[in-house]
């Protein structure tokens, strides 16, 4: 079932107004060892809900792919999560771009996908969305807001994390990580920043409008050394329907017993937000940034955990109704192939809940 036909039939859930619950279910640790077709299991940024399978890209930027995988589900619990295929996402003998994958969704049609990928900006290697299709592949035509300068467009490692279908089958919407050198300051410890989520359209593959997000300020984690590395940013986004979206904020600290990871999870509302398509700076523009609900900090549930651990996430996606009618939503982690020290691809499965409305 495709996503955005998914999302149609599940129209009246996402509409009530009650607060919207999730309720952690099970967790599945990929095996670290684990290959496909050859290839190395890991560096899991998204997953996406497709037909009975799921589609997982692998950020990795020397073998740039992604891995179809079957994963059941059965009385609330993943029995088993079997990863079938991996697939290019460019040809490495004709293709000359660097990219950095990071997103991926299948379009309206069931057959082409769309994915990101963020480049490396300290090295003069653009952003890009590409739609892969039995035709080719062709890239959107990015604005000149996210154009490489000095003192301006995107930072290193902070553009296209996240992506989603829109609810209208007619485009797409992708969110930055961090904010833009124009818009201002990095979130840190002391204060947020203003991101931007933008919106493609199908047929002209150009931005058509853009909202402004506030970014939480990084966790701050006391116990961290002064020079541990941080981080923070807008890792996923899902677009639930015509103007909600559940949005996935990820910040890291290194050199924490625990891993150093801290993940919310936020419904935000873009109703009543400003166009900011078309301002170069967000720096002293007035507007009004998407309305946004904190759901779930992932702290709140580490326990029941069988890992009883917080990696590395950066993907979800609506997967399948459980046995009592109720949407499950599935998150992944990226262990960046344990390259900076033990990590775990984690799957984990949620319920989406509504509380029943008063009487």
């Amino acid at each position: 079932m495709r996503s955005c036909l998914f999302l149609t039939l599940l129209a009246p859930f996402f509409a009530n107004s009650a607060p919207m619950q999730l309720e952690f279910l099970d967790e599945f640790i990929v095996p670290a060892d684990l290959r496909v077709d050859g290839d190395k299991v890991g560096g899991l940024s998204s997953i996406e809900y497709n037909d009975g399978r799921y589609l997982l890209i692998a950020d990795d930027s020397k073998n740039p792919r992604y891995f179809e995988a079957n994963i059941a589900i059965k009385n609330q619990k993943i029995e088993q999560v079997e990863f079938t295929k991996s697939l290019p996402l460019i040809n490495q003998k004709t293709d000359s771009v660097v990219v950095d994958p990071e997103s991926l969704r299948m379009a309206p049609n069931g057959k082409d996908i769309i994915w990101t990928s963020e480049g490396s900006i300290k090295y003069h290697h653009a952003p890009a969305i590409f739609m892969q299709t039995e035709q080719g592949q062709v890239s959107f035509t990015l604005p000149e807001m996210f154009n490489i300068s000095k003192a301006s467009g995107p930072r290193h490692n902070a553009v296209f994390e996240g992506l989603t279908v829109a609810h209208s089958g007619q485009g797409i919407w992708v969110s930055a990580e961090g904010a833009l050198k124009q818009d201002g300051e990095e979130s840190n410890i002391e204060h947020g920043s203003m991101v931007r989520i933008s919106y493609f359209d199908f047929a002209s593959k150009r931005m058509q409008k853009q909202f402004a997000y506030y970014l939480e300020p990084m966790v701050n984690r006391p116990q961290a050394k002064p020079d541990a590395f941080r981080t923070t940013g807008l890792v996923e986004i899902l677009q639930l329907n015509e103007h909600q979206f559940l949005t996935m904020e990820r910040s890291y600290t290194s050199g924490i017993a625990d891993g150093g990871n801290d993940v919310s999870i936020y419904l935000v509302d873009m109703k009543e937000a400003t166009d900011t398509s078309k301002m170069a700076s967000l720096k002293q523009q007035h507007f009004r940034p998407a309305s946004k609900t904190l759901l779930l900090n992932l702290a709140t549930v580490k326990e029941q955990l069988g890992s009883k651990h917080i990696d590395n996430l950066e993907g979800m996606t609506l997967g399948p109704k459980l046995a009592n009618g109720n949407p499950s939503l599935l998150m992944v982690s990226d262990d960046n192939f344990n390259v900076h020290g033990k990590q775990l691809s984690q799957v984990l499965l949620f319920e989406v809940k509504t509380p029943a409305p008063a009487h």
